[in-house]
């Protein structure tokens, strides 16, 4: 969970660097720009389709490691190479597109590894609220860095930073997947369409497709678009826009305590039902906002929400394990993959959005938060619709 915290630090860092540059290099157009990011981002989601299979497979073959130590390699390279060329567009796309698939490709070995050692109850659910809230704390730190950074320093110092993920992951972290855990190399089963599985039984389609909705309204899939918000309601430039991702980062820090304390007292169902409840609150609230105070409400909201998929995704793996005799990874990079296909239409989708509602005489710029608000709770009737708690059944 350290290892999260060190390399969502560097990933984190470009955030209120890389849309700047890239509005730069489109000489101040705000529509352009959120079309140029959106597609950057699909494109990213895109690749994700491909490498989620096969790097889950693999690394149920051979182990969490060596691909929570691949992920910061590449990133590493290429964020060098935006620091060398920081006018270039075509670096900075392949980067965005490339180094935006790894943060999934770091993310599901660490949680399987947290399977590996905690199984599938209560007890990971809490384990895995942790390793969120250090990933909140890199989302938190890197923003607020890369803001004082600034542009192609910004680059150059996130690439020092994974490679100090690199560092602590060869040093620290044991190999958790044990040798009679290991599972075949199989190479039909990295299909780009592998998370169809997970909907070949109704509860584990119902929890994927509840965990699909909700992740409309995560983090990655948003940072984009608030930068460009920011700047066209409240004027608001890098250091600004650095300093809101690093509040953003602390909601995160705060919500790991706040929902391992809500899942203690209310079971997973119910810390489900009241973190969504308070995401789509947060979503409605900021795309309203006017005034700095708007701001921090919504972000008071935030603290409550960020892992209102943890407690789902819990459940979807014991239902995989038992049900679909999945292994741990291969489970995390299904459901990364269902993502990443909704992940290829969202940034566009958010940018066109935004564009459509801000321009031609309309005012609309808070339009794909109201969207978000309501696919959030969407996804909470979803997860009612079935009893997750039930014995999980095979396909």
């Amino acid at each position: 969970v350290y290892a999260m915290g060190i390399f969502m630090t560097a990933v984190t860092m470009v955030v209120p660097t890389r849309a700047p540059m890239v509005l730069g290099i489109k000489k101040g157009d705000a529509a352009a720009t959120a079309r140029m990011m959106g597609m950057m981002s699909s494109c990213a989601a895109a690749l994700e389709l491909f490498l989620n299979p096969l790097f889950g497979r693999l690394s149920d073959k051979y182990g969490r490691k060596p691909f929570m130590l691949l992920a910061p390699s590449v990133n590493a390279f290429l964020h060098t190479l935006v620091a060398l060329f920081p006018t270039r567009l075509p670096v900075t796309f392949v980067d965005r597109m490339i180094s935006g698939a790894m943060i999934f490709c770091f993310a599901s070995p660490v949680n399987a590894a947290l399977t590996d050692v905690y199984g599938t109850g209560e007890q990971l659910t809490q384990k895995l609220s942790r390793a969120q809230k250090f990933f909140g704390l890199g989302c938190a730190v890197g923003p607020l860095i890369g803001a004082k950074l600034g542009g192609a320093r910004s680059f150059l110092v996130s690439s020092l930073v994974f490679t100090a993920t690199i560092s602590w992951v060869l040093s620290k972290l044991p190999e958790t997947l044990t040798d009679e855990r290991r599972k075949e190399f199989d190479i039909t089963a990295c299909s780009p369409v592998r998370f169809l599985k997970l909907f070949r039984e109704r509860t584990r389609a119902t929890l994927t497709a509840t965990i699909g909705l909700q992740s409309f309204g995560d983090y990655v899939n948003i940072y984009d678009i608030n930068f460009l918000y920011l700047k066209t309601i409240f004027g608001y430039g890098q250091e600004q826009v650095g300093n809101f991702a690093t509040a953003v980062g602390v909601t995160q820090l705060i919500n790991g305590d706040i929902m391992k304390r809500m899942t203690a007292r209310l079971g997973r169902k119910g810390s489900t039902a009241l973190a969504n409840a308070f995401w789509a609150a947060a979503m409605v609230t900021l795309g309203a906002s006017r005034k700095a105070w708007q701001i921090g409400v919504a972000l008071s909201l935030m603290a409550f929400g960020h892992q209102r998929a943890v407690p789902v995704s819990g459940y979807l793996q014991h239902h995989g394990q038992v049900g679909a005799k999945m292994g741990a990874a291969e489970i995390e990079a299904a459901k990364a993959n269902f993502t990443a296909v909704l992940k290829v239409v969202v940034p566009l989708l958010y940018g066109n959005m935004f564009a459509w509602a801000t321009s031609r005489g309309r005012n609309i710029p808070g339009a794909p938060y109201y969207f978000i608000a309501f696919l959030t709770m969407f996804s909470h009737l979803t997860f009612t619709s079935i009893d997750p708690d039930a014995a999980p059944q095979s396909d």
